[in-house]
Parts: C-alpha cells; structure tokens; sequence
C-alpha cells in the first residue's frame, strides 16, 4: 500500500467513524434529530405522526429539539431502515420487523397470533409486556443497536377483492396475494391460491386479474386504492394486523443525549401512544364510511369467518412449526418464547372483555 493510499484509507475511517459515532448534531443548542420513514403522508399512522408524535417530542423537550423529517422512502427505503438506524444514516426511523425476518426472528412470532384485540390500548399494552418478559425481542433490537421509543399499528387485516367476497368461502380457488409467508398459509388454508406479489405491484396486479384479491391491513390498502380496482371487501375489527410498527432510534445517538432530552422524548412517546388509541378507532370507521359511500361492497366478517380464518386446528401445527424454524434460526428459547406469548396473548384479550 502506498503512502497516499494509506492516508486516503486513514481519512476513510476516520470519517466514516465521525458520522457512526459522533454527537448530536445541533444549531445553537437545538439538536437536530432526523426521522425516516418509507410510507408516505395521508395515512393514519404517518399523518399522526407528523401531526402528533414529532411536534410532541418537540413540546416535551422545551424545543430544544427540532425534527428533521423523512418520507416516502425519500431517504430509506423499508428494507432499508434497520441498517440505516443501526449506522445512523438516519437517527430514527419507522422499521416495520416483517420485512427483516433474518434479523429479527422473534418478531415473526406476532403472526402467529391471527385473532387479537381490537382496541389499540390492549395492543400497546401487549407490546410492552411481550418487551418486558422476553428478553429476545430487545435483544434482536440491541445487536442492531436500536431501542424502540414508539409502538403504533396497522389496522385490522382486510380482505380487498375484484370478485364478489361475503364470506371466507368466497376465496376459494381464487388468487389471493399476502405480505409474508404465515399470511399465504393462512390464505392456503382458507382455500384460496396464494401468490406472491410485491407491494408496490399490487393495485397493476389486481388491475390486470394477475390477482384477484389482497390480504392486508385496512389502512394500508385503502391509502394505496386497491379498494378502487377491488371494491369488495370483507372485515372484522377482531382481525388485528399482529406485528407492531416500531419507532426506533440509534443506540449511539440515544446514548449521546442528555437526560432531560431523553425524558422529553420518552414523555412524548408516552402521550402519543395514548393519543393513538382514539386515532386508530376512529380511522377504521373513516375508512369503512368512504368506502361505503363511494359504493364500494363492504361486508364485516362472522364470528364463525373469524374462528374459521384463524383455524385453531392448523393454527396449532403452524405455531409449532415457527418454534422449529426459529430454534434453526438461533433462538434457542422458541419453546419458551411460543408459551410466553400465549400466556401474555390470552391476558391481553382478556383485557378487551
């Protein structure tokens, strides 16, 4: 190595470090802290966070703080995020755990949990007890040297479809697209024909027949207008999304901040997850209202649908499954972990009687 490639590899480092671990970066004493997220404005959790959870973490720390915000994947991309927190390209960020079921194994787990409840306080607060009693989920979170400051959520799973659709019945023999692999078994044991479609193909894909229907969250298909090209829909409040939205900051970066700053971010996080639950209950009925009036077919689920889309039966062998897959995957624990959640799932619907 010469001489000039030698310094040139030195100043390399050197610089690389500086952004991974240097301070916060600040104008005065306001400390700028940049916020990434793939989705774009206009929908429930993205407008409430723009519009509830930045301006509040602003609020609680006496503005000392002012957010540099991201969206749209304008700076990262979702399957992009957990390593742009983790080098700090961004200091926080919306991660959504079913796009990085490599590096954060555990979190498949929520999947596995197709009925929950339906009020978002039971959610959250199933969230945090899964993070206080098994270990492994922040463990995942802090090798990826991220912290979660912020739970939301998508609304329940929907079904949006080009054919008729009145009951699960209705999907039988029909194509159907779903996120991840748990999903498209959940479909298979419907009776339907599972296809993998990427997200942002969806609404060409149901447009040209390549599918005929999707299995997603509420929000997330109507903010994307899949509802246009499959106006008939069938849903159910008892049909929660499962997998937590998580908010996470960069460990380095979090440790970097004095205390005061990050009591006034932890305070914010608090009152918004409070404020969200009003949030959430009241964008499934906004949805369900445009739908209808732009007459749109839409159908609420059976109790007898919801147990049958569950399917305790296959449930059962597919929850079994995951623990095999996940103790390959290195979690040593799935065993414990399944009857830990389960334990922590039963006490969280009991909530909601």
């Amino acid at each position: 190595m010469t001489k000039h490639s030698s310094l040139k590899w030195f100043y390399g480092v050197l610089l690389a470090s500086l952004l991974v671990f240097s301070p916060p970066i600040c104008e005065g004493k306001t400390i700028i802290i940049k916020y990434s997220d793939h989705d774009p404005p206009g929908g429930m959790r993205t407008d409430f966070l723009k519009e509830v959870w930045l301006p509040e973490i602003v609020k609680q720390t006496g503005g000392k703080v002012k957010i540099q915000d991201f969206w749209g994947g304008a700076l990262l991309g979702s399957k992009e995020i957990l390593k742009g927190i983790a080098d700090r390209v961004t200091d926080m960020g919306f991660v959504y755990p079913g796009h990085y079921p490599g590096q954060l194994p555990a979190f498949t787990i929520f999947k596995l949990f197709p009925r929950g409840p339906s009020k978002f306080e039971n959610m959250v607060w199933f969230y945090r007890k899964v993070y206080e009693e098994i270990p492994e989920f922040k463990a995942e979170l802090k090798a990826a040297n991220q912290k979660t400051l912020l739970f939301t959520a998508g609304l329940p799973g929907a079904f949006t479809s080009t054919k008729p659709l009145r009951s699960l019945d209705d999907l039988k023999g029909h194509k159907w697209r779903a996120g991840d692999k748990w999903a498209l078994r959940f479909l298979k044991n419907a009776g339907a024909i599972p296809v993998s479609v990427p997200w942002g193909d969806v609404y060409m894909a149901l447009q040209t027949g390549t599918i005929e229907g999707c299995f997603t969250n509420y929000d997330g298909l109507h903010m994307m207008k899949f509802d246009e090209v499959a106006p008939n829909l069938l849903i159910s409040k008892a049909l929660w999304f499962a997998t937590p939205f998580i908010h996470n900051v960069n460990l380095d970066f979090w440790d970097s901040l004095p205390k005061d700053i990050q009591d006034g971010i932890l305070k914010a996080s608090e009152i918004a997850e409070k404020k969200f639950a009003e949030t959430y209950e009241k964008a499934f009925d906004k949805i369900m209202a445009e739908q209808k009036a732009a007459g749109f077919k839409v159908t609420v689920m059976s109790e007898e649908d919801v147990l049958k889309w569950e399917n305790a039966k296959e449930l059962r062998k597919m929850q079994e499954q995951w623990v095999e897959e996940a103790k390959a995957a290195g979690l040593k624990n799935a065993s414990s972990i399944m009857e830990q959640m389960r334990k922590i799932h039963k006490q969280a619907m009991e909530r909601e009687k």
